[in-house]
This record gives C-alpha cells, structure tokens and sequence, in this order.
C-alpha cells in the first residue's frame, strides 16, 4: 500500500510520490551510516528495483500482472570500491540476475556456480561487450491470482514482445511506451522473438496452500491469495479482464473501511463476469456475514473449495472458520477433520478450537495436544489449551499458559495479530478477582481487534462489578456502533440483559429489527 510514513506523508500530495522519497531516505541513511563507520570509500554498493509500478499505463494498478516496460524496467546503481568509474552511464539493457555474477566477481568469491549467461556489470562499464542474448521475463500472477493467462515476455534494447493469447510487439525506440502494438504486421524479427518466447516457457506449477492467518496478513497488505488455475490453454488475456481487478480491489478497501453492503455490491459483480476469482468468493462470504447474512456467507466460502486445486485444505480451513464465526461448531469441526484427513499439519489446532465451541473440553485438549506435536509450537494451539484450564477452574496454570504465548510470539504486546489472547487474560483476571488486570487486558484486545465482541461485553461486566454500570452501558453501545452488524446486536441484547438493563436491551432490540429485519436471532429472546 502506498502510506508513506512522516514527514513525507505530509509533503507529498500523492502517496506514490511519498513512498519513493521515503525510499530514498533510507538509502541516505545506509550511505551515511557507511561513512560515518569508514567504510563507503571500500564498499561495493548496489541498488535496485525488484520491479517496476503500473500507474495505470496498461490498466494496472501496481504490478504483477502485466509484462510491459513500466513493470520491468528498473533502476540500477553500481559504486565501486574507490569511486572507480564513478558517473559512468552503460545504456546496454541488462537483467536483475546479473547482479550475482557482479558481486561474485567483484569481490573475488570462491567456488560460485558458473553462469556464463549472466554479464558482469562492472566490465560492461569499462567496455566490455554485451553477451549475445535476449531477456526473458514471465508472470504466472494472473494464472494464480485471477484465473487468467500467464504471460511471457521476450526483449533487446529494441524490440519487446509479449507473449499471450493475444500477443503483443512494440517498438521501444519509436514507442517506448509499448502503446501501438505491432504484432499484426509481423515486422522483421517478430517471427524469431516468437520462437524464443515458446523456447524459454516454464511449465506452470500451483503454488502450496497459505495458512489462514498468513493470508489474511497479506491481504490486509493488498497481497490476494489463490484462485483457480484452470486448463492451459483455455484462459482469458489479462489485458481483457483487467477491470475486473479494480472491482476486486474496490471490494477489498470497501470491506476493510467497515463498508460489506459496497464490498458486497462490487464482489456480485466481478463475479457476475468471473466467477472463477476465488479471493472475490472469499471477500464476498466476509461481507454477507457482515450484513447478517451467515447462510449465504457460508455458500460464498464454500465456492473457494469449488475452485481450488484437489488435495488443497487451506479454504476448507477458511470454512471451517467461518462456520465457528457463524455459530456451526458441529460443521466447522467436519470441516477441519476433512481437512486433516488430506494431511493438513493445522487442522488440529482448527479442530482443537470447534471441540472448544462445542463445550468439548477433552477434546478440545488432545486435538491442541495433536497441534503441538512434533515440536510445533501453534500459539492458537496453546491459547486453547489456556481456555481449558481456565474453564476447568485453574486460573493461575492458564495464566501461565498465556505467559507461553507471549515469550513465542517474542514480547509482542499485540501478540502479532492473535486474536483471543488478550481477552482471555482479562477473563480469567475477571475470575480471580483482579479488575483492574482484566480492564487493562479487555482494553488490550479491543484495540488490536475492534470488531470483536466478547472483549467488550467481558469490558461491560467488569464495570459493572466495579459500581461503573454508565461505563458499562457506554461499552455496549460503542460496541454496536464499531461494529454494526447483527451478532453484534444480539450480543449488546444478551449483555444489558445480563447487566438487568431490560427497557436499554428493548430498545437496542427495536434498533436491530428495524435494521436487519431479515435475521431472525434479533426478534426472539437473545
């Protein structure tokens, strides 16, 4: 994402423009840190780009779909030990990958393989000639990610062609760009880049599952994760469905600004025209459950399974959570058993957790015993065993099991996205009577996770056992206004219910049915 930190937030009115100057702050840093220490006279430095932005050149936005010159063309900058050659410019196009035969001959390394392919920059700079060759380039993103065509690409310092259902060739030189695409009219060396191309494919390759909780750290960094592959040859071109990922894109910054009806509507249709985008299923199931509506959430998840590769577990682990997010413990458990029957190493600790919904204890244990098996150190895996000893009345060994957590995830006081640990701290502080240690770890959970609800209801009954019952009711209220979706509701019915707040229950009731008159939880006794 483009947040660029301060001052450059501040003084550059686009974010992109921020984040390159950010950039280039840093490297001042590196290099100041280098002479201050008397080392930049002797060090070979380099810099470069892993690879280019689109800013809406070919339709994309970032990059990892397209091969045009925007995403591959990348700054380069050698010093050399001494300034040797210091403001020499070498215009010869050359590829990331000799930056190893660089270094390696740079500074004198013993025993490195040989790859006559690459070119070593610093003799290019003292004259030396370009190896015959001709750079290649692929993205299989497109494939992976959305369903479409991967793409190949083949370039020299002129020409540039682009390998996919419908291929491309520009002219660099006239057009650099790549805006007037040539391939029709064949000129000259077109036939041979074409050649080229098909000689130097890789075959594709699925990508191994992501655990639920990685992939909701990269999507929450714009990152997506898997879709379908579907059969070669059969795929769409990129450059005709890339509208569609600005929906998909849209309907990700509309959920996570707290928007599922406008995620919802954006999702609908790119699926209307791609159904096969299993991240827009998975963003779809979240913003139906946002909306009140679990049944079709969980047909939404379900399609993910559809659409991924056989043998793959990690969406029907994301069912599985889902149904315990529903309230369905008994069919998250089927779930998380169906996937540790395909061998799924976490699936005991997502069993662990529905055995716990269901009221399970023992099984909740040895399934989280399963999960740490191995020497696997699943901190959700412990969290769970933390919540069996707490239900079963040792409040002083869970505390201690929490303790484990923390040192496993190093210190962090926001436990690196755990969900959980820091409301159950506060339950089971509340249980040993210690309310100021459980309001300070309730206060905890509800700024890491904010739209969890049962840190803010333990939150209300701790005030109120403290004679704070206007703070109390404050906390159900900002609770229903964080998050306003029907668990939440019914949640703030059963709270001031249970805080004997029945007319402040009947009207938060009367607001919910006016809102989400379709749930049926909001009309009966909570």
């Amino acid at each position: 994402p483009y947040e660029p930190p301060e001052p450059f937030r501040s003084r550059y009115a686009q974010p992109y423009d921020g984040e390159v100057a950010a950039s280039d702050a840093v490297v001042g840093e590196l290099i100041a840190k280098l002479k201050a220490l008397g080392l930049y006279e002797k060090s070979l430095v380099v810099f470069l780009s892993d690879h280019g932005e689109g800013l809406g050149e070919h339709g994309e936005n970032e990059h990892g779909v397209f091969l045009y010159r925007e995403s591959l063309q990348v700054p380069l900058l050698v010093k050399l030990p001494g300034n040797a050659l210091g403001g020499t410019t070498v215009s010869s196009p050359v590829q990331i990958s000799d930056v190893f035969a660089t270094v390696v001959e740079a500074v004198g390394a013993k025993g490195a393989p040989a790859h006559p392919e690459l070119a070593n920059l610093v003799a290019l700079a003292y004259g030396a000639p370009l190896p015959e060759r001709r750079i290649y380039a692929e993205t299989f993103y497109p494939r992976i990610r959305f369903g479409w065509s991967e793409l190949a690409a083949v370039l020299d310092g002129r020409w540039h062609y682009v390998d996919a259902p419908k291929p491309e060739f520009f002219d660099l030189e006239k057009d650099p760009g790549g805006t007037r695409n040539l391939a029709a009219e064949k000129p000259g060396p077109f036939r041979s880049f074409v050649v080229e191309a098909k000689k130097r494919r890789t075959p594709f390759r699925a990508p191994s599952a992501v655990d639920p909780e990685h992939a909701k750290k990269l999507a929450s960094l714009g990152y997506l994760s898997m879709t379908t592959s579907g059969p070669a040859g059969a795929l769409p071109d990129p450059k005709d469905e890339i509208g569609s990922l600005t929906r998909l894109k849209e309907g990700l910054a509309f959920l996570q600004a707290g928007r599922p009806a406008e995620a919802a509507a954006a999702l609908n249709e790119l699926l209307g025209r791609n159904p096969r985008v299993i991240d827009a299923w998975e963003l779809l199931a979240q913003s139906l459950v946002l909306l009140g509506r679990p049944e079709e959430a969980l047909a939404a998840m379900k399609k993910t399974v559809e659409l991924s590769p056989p043998g793959k577990t990690n969406y029907i682990l994301a069912v599985a959570n889902l149904c315990l997010q529903i309230g369905r413990p008994d069919e998250a458990l089927a779930q998380a058993q169906a996937a540790r029957d395909l061998g799924d190493p976490n699936a005991d600790e997502a069993i662990a957790r529905a055995e716990l919904a269901r009221g399970n204890l023992p099984g909740a244990e040895a399934a989280a015993t399963r999960a740490l098996a191995g020497g696997r150190m699943s901190k959700r895996a412990i969290l769970v065993l933390a919540r069996v000893q707490g239900l079963r009345g040792d409040f002083a060994g869970a505390l201690a099991r929490t303790d484990e957590v923390r040192a496993l995830a190093g210190g962090d006081e926001e436990m690196g996205g755990l969900p959980g640990f820091h409301y159950l701290r506060g339950d089971l502080f509340a249980r040993m009577n210690r309310p100021a240690d459980a309001e300070k770890e309730f206060l905890a959970e509800i700024r890491v996770f904010p739209q969890g609800l049962e840190a803010r209801v333990g939150l209300a009954v701790t005030y109120a056992s403290m004679d704070r019952k206007d703070d109390a009711l404050r906390v159900v209220r900002e609770m229903v206004r964080d998050n306003p979706r029907p668990d939440a509701y019914a949640t703030g019915i059963r709270a001031l219910e249970v805080l004997k707040e029945p007319a402040a229950a009947a009207r938060l009731r009367a607001e919910a049915v006016a809102r989400f008159p379709a749930d049926r939880r909001l009309r009966g006794a909570a």
